[in-house]
């Protein structure tokens, strides 16, 4: 009777856990689903793709195209970019995206010693950022497959909306771009706390602010309202302008700043499989999981190093000597 019994329990149990697993790690839709909501009129994903503007953005500070630069070189320049129907939690005018970007400079120098990124600024000496909203909504950006097949990545379609607009920015061939892009990019790793992309020694990185990932703080899953939280900026100092720490936040955005500047080369010293990252330290800047203790542990893949022929991101343009 017993055995009769356990068979079938047996079974069910087996299909319960292969259930999961095949939802936890497979088929990962079920994380990415946008909640149904009356959309603003502006909102199109037929239409051509266009930068708009919603009544409630225009705001005291706020800025839609790029200011005119204090220098005339090379320079990263940051944008705050939202899908059409993404609530604004005006992270370029609250001090948020300047905070975390400060801090990475404060970190960069501290571990640099004489170095510091350059960041375009306004004529009061603040960082520059841009406001831009695109007539797409997130499931839109989501949907990686267009009308003839092919498949392509929301960073793909971020990285053409801003050639597509280059027109408002300044000196556009000497720039870099560090987007701040409220949404997410499905990314199938059992860590989800994966939250940029960039182009190797490219145009763009990208932070997106608003994963659909987990995010953990040690055990416990972030709660608001009784609620899952799902952003890469929750609890983190992208959401914390009261001081310049050096965050997770912040060492994701430098990790992919820094492979935008094209290292470290596949000529270094301790690459991965990829050439992509380092293996030598896990607290490295440039290790798989964004380190946040040293800007290349030993000095012996990327900066300051004495690899003939291999890229040194000390000669960067993009750095300045302090």
């Amino acid at each position: 009777m017993h055995r009769y019994f356990l068979i079938p329990a047996l079974s069910f149990f087996t299909f319960i856990c292969l259930f999961v697993i095949y939802l936890q790690f497979i088929n990962e839709d079920w994380k990415f689903l946008v909640p149904k909501e009356d959309l603003p009129v502006l909102c199109n994903d037929k239409a051509d793709v266009a930068l708009i503007t919603h009544e409630a953005d225009i705001i005291k500070n706020r800025s839609f195209n790029d200011k005119p630069d204090q220098l005339n070189k090379e320079q990263f320049h940051a944008v705050f970019m939202l899908p059409c129907e993404i609530e604004d939690r005006k992270f370029d005018i609250n001090f948020n995206i300047e905070a975390s970007l400060l801090s990475i400079n404060k970190w960069f120098l501290d571990k640099s010693k004489i170095q510091e990124i350059v960041f375009d600024r306004n004529n009061n000496n603040k960082i520059d950022v841009t406001f831009l909203r695109v007539n797409k909504t997130m499931k839109w950006f989501d949907n990686k497959v267009r009308d003839n097949e092919i498949k392509i990545d929301i960073s793909d379609k971020i990285k053409k909306i801003l050639f597509d607009n280059k027109e408002k920015f300044n000196n556009f061939d000497k720039k870099k771009f560090i987007i701040f892009f409220e949404g997410w990019e499905r990314r199938k790793y059992i860590n989800y706390n994966v939250c940029g992309k960039s182009t190797y020694n490219g145009k763009i990185a990208i932070y997106y602010t608003a994963s659909r990932f987990k995010k953990y703080i040690g055990n416990d899953i972030i709660l608001k309202n009784n609620k899952r939280i799902f952003s890469c900026t929750q609890d983190d100092h992208l959401n914390d302008t009261s001081d310049l720490t050096f965050g997770d936040a912040e060492a994701t955005i430098l990790h992919e700043m820094l492979h935008s500047l094209g290292v470290p080369s596949k000529c270094s010293k301790n690459p991965d499989e990829s050439g992509f990252h380092v293996v030598d330290n896990a607290e490295d800047i440039l290790h798989k999981i964004s380190g946040n203790e040293y800007l290349d542990f030993n000095n012996d893949d990327y900066y300051n190093h004495n690899i003939n022929g291999c890229r040194d991101l000390k000669n960067s343009k993009y750095l300045v000597n302090k």
